[in-house]
């Protein structure tokens, strides 16, 4: 069962990629020129599935939590019994699929 620090990253990423004009494929995160950047750049606009957990757990936690970071990303995984990482499943199957597997683990 997944903890409650892992569902509150998990919620935020999905509110975060929900606004399709947040949403970036190819990078974890872009400007508004589309430009690649960090996830903590103040400049970003747009991030990927992972991105978005990146920022979320950040926002929630502040610093250095890459450790949180992997645990959701390994929680979503599993709650869609996906063996494809979610990196791949963005660029591939677009935010539509991203936004589904989230809502499973959240539900779960």
């Amino acid at each position: 069962m997944a903890k409650p620090l892992q569902k509150h990253v998990i919620a935020r990423a999905l509110e975060i990629i929900s606004d399709e004009s947040k949403w970036t494929r190819g990078a974890m995160a872009r400007t508004a020129d589309g430009s690649p950047c960090g996830c903590l750049d103040p400049a970003v606009a747009r991030f990927c599935a992972v991105g978005a957990l990146h920022r979320a757990a950040a926002e929630l936690l502040g610093a250095h939590v890459f450790e949180r970071v992997v645990e959701a990303e390994e929680f979503v995984l599993a709650a869609n019994k996906s063996s494809f990482g979610l990196p791949s499943i963005n660029d591939v199957e677009g935010r539509e699929a991203v936004i589904a597997m989230f809502k499973v683990a959240l539900a779960s």
